[in-house]
């Protein structure tokens, strides 16, 4: 099939165009040319002005929307809220205008409101899954969350299989030794972004874009799915539900699986299983092997 990813020329991108290669017809949209895949299609579009987003997108069977400002830190609370769901909503309008039939979006666990947190909120339960209340309360998770239910309303309304995902902190490949010690000596009680321990490695969010694109619904036209992606273990040196007791010692939220936590005491705190089940997604990468691959010793 014929791929576009938007954003593709970014580290994430270039993972997920790398992982989708051996099966798809891959191009690449983005403000500045891929210097990982120069050899492939490159087009050159501001996601901002809905006329050139309209006359290039076309003519693929996937879009995979990637491109956004990719955190809290990258604008101003309206620029990330403004950029982001423009984009979204003109690549969307793209897609419907020129008979796209599937877009795999690339959301987030702050969609949940449990990303880049500015208030303290408690979950309902433990893990953390696809029924349970998303509460986004800042620019960038509203601008993820208002992105993915866009998404939804399209599919909906104009029959296009959507498939987001709630991806997690990407820990990419290109950090120094050093870096990953800094990172890995600091993961104690609680994350520096979450509090919640959460963290995927590029390559299985490579992996889990690539489920996605060659997911195959029951039925065509008008289907939506999200799915949160995380690796299987926290970051933090502590066993998730220590942690979680940490958090709320006196109200420490329902936990429902305990056994995924007797099996893996380190488990995510995000419930993987619905992608596991429904995609095939099977996170490979773990901190432990960062430790080793990187000579880090565990603080005790």
């Amino acid at each position: 099939m014929k791929v576009l990813v938007t954003g593709g020329a970014g580290d994430i991108g270039g993972s997920v165009v790398a992982a989708l290669l051996p099966k798809h017809e891959v191009s690449i949209l983005d403000r500045v040319p891929s210097e990982r895949h120069p050899e492939l299609q490159f087009l050159d579009v501001d996601l901002q002005d809905p006329k050139r987003t309209a006359s290039l997108i076309r003519g693929f069977d996937i879009v995979v929307h990637l491109a956004a400002l990719p955190d809290a830190r990258s604008g101003t609370q309206d620029e990330i809220l403004r950029v982001n769901n423009a984009c979204t909503f003109n690549v969307l309008e793209a897609v419907r205008g020129n008979g796209i039939p599937r877009v795999v979006y690339g959301s987030s666990e702050s969609a949940s409101g449990y990303g880049t947190q500015t208030v303290s909120l408690r979950p309902d339960y433990f893990p953390i899954d696809s029924n349970h209340s998303s509460w986004p309360h800042e620019a960038y998770s509203l601008s993820k969350y208002f992105g993915e239910e866009m998404t939804r309303f399209y599919a909906e309304a104009h029959r296009i299989d959507v498939v987001s995902l709630r991806y997690c902190w990407v820990w990419g490949g290109g950090r120094s030794q050093d870096q990953w010690g800094k990172i890995l000596g600091e993961a104690s009680r609680g994350g520096g972004k979450d509090r919640l321990g959460a963290w995927i490695a590029v390559e299985d969010v490579a992996q889990g874009f690539a489920l996605a694109c060659d997911f195959e619904y029951d039925l065509p036209g008008g289907n939506f799915e999200y799915f949160y992606l995380t690796a299987r273990d926290n970051f933090t040196e502590v066993a998730s539900l220590d942690l979680v007791k940490t958090l709320w010692p006196d109200d420490m939220p329902e936990v429902r699986r305990p056994e995924l936590y007797e099996a893996n005491p380190k488990a995510s705190l995000f419930d993987i299983s619905k992608a596991e089940r429904m995609l095939g997604y099977d996170p490979q990468v773990t901190t432990d092997d960062l430790r080793e691959k990187f000579g880090i010793e565990q603080k005790t």
